[in-house]
């Protein structure tokens, strides 16, 4: 099954079990704020460099939730295998990209108090790209699509009206086109990022 498909049937599976989420007698809604701090490479071509978002989020439901985010965030990794990239560019040079994320995500309270809350999500992400330092990097470079389809999975836990947790986030992106001779050819990366956010509901 290629990612891609993947991430089309969590979306489905997503949609489905938050609609029974949204329906459901009694349920809950909070809504809030969140900043995070981030770590991203690319599999074969960089390592891990620190990043942060910050966004906001919603909650509708109570033992299972659905939870729509919107974030902005700010992606570092340094390029230490450039013969992956383009020759031209060298070592342990930093590639900086600008997201605007809408991860989509279903979790379940496993522990389940009025003031603490314990709790497994899993969703799929949809990133804009909307800036990087590609071009500063090598003038023929350039972005090959702007939109990066990912899946994420984490826990976390509430206490009273904090909320913090930590995620996995896996993405196939199609990072750049290389331009020569009047030809232009893309390269995928996979992306791998480690997420740690702190929020606060304003209604709880």
């Amino acid at each position: 099954m290629s990612m891609m498909t993947f991430f089309r049937r969590l979306c489905c599976l997503v949609a489905v079990i938050a609609g029974l989420s949204v329906f459901q007698a009694n349920a809950q809604f909070t809504i809030g704020v969140k900043v995070a701090g981030n770590g991203t490479n690319y599999k074969d071509l960089s390592s891990l460099a620190a990043g942060a978002d910050a966004g906001i989020f919603m909650r509708i439901g109570d033992q299972f939730y659905f939870q729509p985010e919107a974030c902005y965030s700010f992606k570092r990794s340094k390029i230490n295998n450039p013969s992956s990239f383009v020759s031209e560019v060298q070592q342990n040079t930093e590639l900086r990209q600008h997201f605007i994320d809408v991860p989509v995500l279903l979790g379940y309270n496993f522990i389940n108090k009025e003031n603490f809350k314990v709790h497994l999500f899993l969703g799929p992400r949809f990133g804009f790209r909307i800036g990087s330092n590609l071009k500063d990097i090598d003038p023929l470079l350039d972005e090959n699509g702007n939109l990066q389809w990912a899946g994420q999975v984490g826990f976390g836990f509430d206490f009273w009206r904090f909320t913090l947790d930590a995620r996995y986030d896996l993405a196939s992106d199609k990072l750049f086109n290389k331009l020569k001779d009047g030809q232009s050819s893309g390269n995928s990366f996979t992306q791998h990022t480690i997420i740690v956010s702190l929020g606060i509901k304003f209604i709880k």
